[in-house]
């Protein structure tokens, strides 16, 4: 899946004759050109004083080329750790996009925004669960599925509601056995090739 790395779109290219508006540092950048980007963009960077945030932050700047090699787009990311790499930078910009199914995933089956306290202690304890139960169960299914599979964790397909409505279909059918006094055959139920613990599941 290709991600944007842009906190904003893309801007027009600079001029020759831009300068820095009112408020603005003037940021002199050093390229960090590697061979496998140098036909399409061009990366550099600086630490620079900024008087808008009254800080040092590590400018990174990112141009797009096109295919005569002219400037066609840029993007400028920032960090307030002026001794984190360009790549990194950029990586943790790539996050962002997957940061979002975290908290979609929290509100919608994590109980994000059920809390119905009004102290910040409380909000806070309720936040920090959802969010630790989303991570809890994600790394204990991509765990689990890649050991099983022996594909790596970043390409197991995951889904919190699947991992929810397979934990149901467990609990339901260990009870149907219990009561039916077939509980040691729940290991039998699990490896059938029916897979009926994954009823109504998404995610392949």
């Amino acid at each position: 899946m290709k991600t944007v790395i842009a906190p904003s779109p893309l801007s027009p290219a600079p001029t020759a004759n831009s300068r820095p508006s009112a408020g603005q540092a003037s940021v002199r950048v050093k390229s960090t050109n590697g061979p496998a980007f140098a036909r399409t963009e061009r990366i550099a960077m600086s630490s620079s004083q900024t008087p808008h945030f009254g800080r040092f932050l590590r400018v990174v700047v990112i141009e797009r080329l096109d295919r005569k090699g002219q400037v066609k787009a840029h993007v400028v990311l920032c960090s307030t750790d002026t001794t984190m790499p360009a790549q990194e930078i950029r990586a943790l910009y790539n996050a962002r996009f997957q940061l979002e199914f975290v908290f979609r995933d929290a509100k919608q089956f994590a109980g994000l925004t059920t809390c119905q306290l009004r102290s910040t202690t409380g909000l806070e304890n309720h936040w920090n669960a959802a969010c630790f139960a989303l991570s809890l169960g994600r790394a204990e299914y991509l765990l689990e599925r890649s050991a099983r599979t022996g594909r790596p964790a970043g390409l197991v397909a995951f889904s919190y509601e699947d991992m929810k409505r397979r934990a149901f279909n467990r609990l339901f059918a260990s009870r149907i056995l219990a009561n039916l006094g077939l509980s040691q055959r729940f290991v039998e139920l699990e490896e059938h090739p029916s897979r009926p613990v994954g009823l109504g599941v998404k995610a392949a």
